[in-house]
């Protein structure tokens, strides 16, 4: 038996993908086919089936990609996704994830699909702060994903501003899934980890997860993980989910064998099939114990102290 098949049938059932965007609804008006083919193209990778399936001009279209898009976590072992909430004005044509378009996902799929609430900050901060609640009491999303740099006045991360939000999502005890990299606002200064070495320093025992890996900051990314790992005074995840394969990449597989538990598996579907991705994942150079961590036991650690995540 192969060592690359040994992995995957360890790991059979048990993958969670902490950053999968599914092709229905607002997702399809956010990630256009010119978007995910150009990204799929450069990781040398086919658009995904299910997302192609969900371009086709047929009726209920939007059905069966999605039947197909669990069709293909079921073939490469992974038991859930995770999904986020969006409010992005800085587009042609505004694009709204709203938590009752997660919560419906979560119903059609079976619970395959857990949400992470998104954050509108053309509302009032009080608003926002009493959307948390109802999201995560009454609708049953695990979490929060937070995108500054996409506002309509763009924020750091560290912005005081915030801080009454990031109070909240501690006191809840839920995670914060932060999107950063490239294209995490107007320039790539929004994805500086020290931004998000400041807020995890500052609410401690937070779950902070950092969406994208602060691609292209690769060491100074791991640099932090290992700040988290070492003193405890934080609580940072690192999650370079597709940039695990871009240039510089090589950074982050060594540092999820140097620190094991600070890393969480993610596709960032539709940028990367699912398969593709655990497929590539399963052949990276990770020592047997770290990638089991990194592909699902550090995931279902966070989630299994939000109420009802893992039922």
């Amino acid at each position: 038996m192969s060592d690359f098949q040994a992995r995957f049938d360890r790991l059979a059932g048990k993958i969670i993908d902490f950053r999968l965007r599914p092709p229905t609804g607002p997702y399809r008006t956010f990630f256009t086919p010119n978007v995910v083919g150009n990204v799929n193209r450069i990781m040398g990778h086919a658009v995904p089936r299910s997302y192609a399936i969900s371009t086709e001009p047929w009726p209920h279209s939007e059905d069966r990609a999605l039947d197909a898009l669990v069709s293909e976590m079921d073939s490469v072992g992974v038991r859930l996704g995770l999904m986020n909430g969006r409010h992005n004005v800085n587009r042609p044509v505004p694009v709204h994830i709203e938590d009752t378009d997660l919560q419906a996902l979560t119903a059609r799929t079976n619970r395959r699909l857990l949400g992470l609430a998104g954050i509108d900050f053309d509302k009032p901060m009080k608003e926002i702060l009493a959307g948390i609640e109802v999201a995560v009491k009454e609708m049953g999303l695990v979490g929060v994903c937070l995108e500054p740099g996409l506002a309509r006045t763009p924020m750091y991360a560290d912005d005081e501003k915030l801080f009454p939000l990031y109070e909240r999502v501690a006191e809840l005890n839920i995670p914060l899934l932060f999107m950063t990299g490239p294209l995490a606002g107007p320039d790539i200064s929004h994805t500086d980890p020290v931004r998000f070495d400041r807020v995890a320093r500052r609410y401690s025992t937070m779950p902070v997860i950092l969406g994208h890996g602060c691609y292209p900051y690769v060491n100074e990314a791991v640099a932090l993980a290992f700040k988290s790992d070492v003193t405890g005074l934080m609580n940072v995840f690192v999650s370079p989910d597709v940039y695990a394969f871009a240039p510089g990449g090589q950074a982050y597989v060594d540092g999820i064998n140097w620190l094991p538990k600070r890393f969480i598996y993610a596709s960032a579907y539709s940028f990367f099939g699912v398969d593709d991705s655990v497929r590539d994942t399963l052949n990276l150079p990770i020592k047997d114990e770290a990638l089991d961590d990194y592909m699902y036991r550090n995931a279902e650690a966070i989630l299994r102290k939000v109420p009802g995540a893992l039922a």
